[in-house]
């Protein structure tokens, strides 16, 4: 798709640049695998770092309301 021959002015289809495309066509990683596991482990450590976290942290795939519902089960017990 060349890019600055179109111009799309509606939600979609959105026009997607070579170096998106090519990101895209890479296998998905299994969360159950090793690979994931150290993602993991590196993007916990680095957002207690950002967060200046003295707790546990902990990242969950959802959506905002999964997260709030997490929240309020945290708070619910304590």
């Amino acid at each position: 798709m060349d890019l600055e021959d179109t111009l799309l002015m509606m939600p979609g289809p959105v026009a997607v640049t070579p170096r998106v495309l090519r990101a895209m066509s890479k296998p998905m990683i299994n969360h159950r695998s090793a690979e994931f596991a150290g993602i993991y482990t590196d993007c916990r450590e680095i957002l207690s770092s950002v967060f200046q976290a003295k707790n546990d942290l902990f990242v969950l795939s959802g959506s905002g309301t999964a997260g709030m519902e997490a929240a309020t089960r945290v708070l619910d017990r304590a």
